[in-house]
């Protein structure tokens, strides 16, 4: 179906234009990967640890871009129930065209929300790293960052790689539930309804090979 397509290829820009994010602390592409070290412990706590911590997380660039909406507001749903429905000429209950609008809903929450769990994960990974580095670094970083040395942006640059590649594999996982989950509904509802009897391409047609 032409929406499946589109929906396809709205999603794909955007995990593409998700995986482009700069980080705020960056070095040209380094011909071999940088080693991690070891950060040590984590240190005590403190208020100003803690304002530190919580400052370089909201400024980091993932975070940020995990907040956008993948899909706007549904504000056309309507429209493209109302244009599916002409198509139809009216074969189709009123109660076909309630469930796929509840149908289209439940898809748009779930990939508005697919990055959820991946954002969280990053954010636990990068606050247990951020907790285990000085109170002058974690100062440095969430004030002045271009002035840190350039040994320790290169170790933040790699860290950073690392958690980028997680979120990114993390919130992929959730994408192909959402849309999964989205297809075996519709699947369902053109089922319930026989769509498949009067239209080849409906939802629960078996896939070409």
């Amino acid at each position: 179906m032409p929406f499946r397509n589109v929906l396809a290829l709205t999603l794909l820009c955007t995990l593409l234009l998700l995986g482009g994010c700069a980080p705020s602390v960056s070095l040209p592409p380094s011909a071999a990967p940088v080693p991690l070290e070891p950060l040590g412990q984590v240190l005590p706590s403190n208020p100003s640890r803690v304002g530190w911590i919580d400052q370089i997380i909201a400024q980091d660039p993932v975070v940020i871009s995990s907040h956008k909406p993948v899909l706007q507001p549904a504000s056309d749903n309507d429209a493209r129930i109302a244009k599916l429905r002409k198509q139809d000429g009216g074969v189709l209950p009123e109660g076909y065209w309630a469930l796929y609008k509840q149908n289209l809903e439940a898809m748009q929450y779930d990939l508005n929300h697919q990055h959820d769990a991946a954002r969280a994960e990053y954010v636990n990974t990068y606050r247990d790293e951020l907790s285990r580095l000085s109170d002058v670094t974690l100062q440095t970083m969430a004030t002045a960052p271009q002035a840190l040395d350039a040994h320790t942006r290169r170790q933040l640059s790699a860290r950073l790689s690392d958690r980028t590649a997680a979120y990114i594999m993390t919130s992929n996982q959730s994408f192909r539930a959402a849309t999964d989950a989205h297809i075996n509904r519709m699947a369902l509802m053109d089922r319930q309804y026989d769509v498949c009897a009067r239209r080849p391409d409906c939802w629960d047609a078996p896939v070409k090979r």
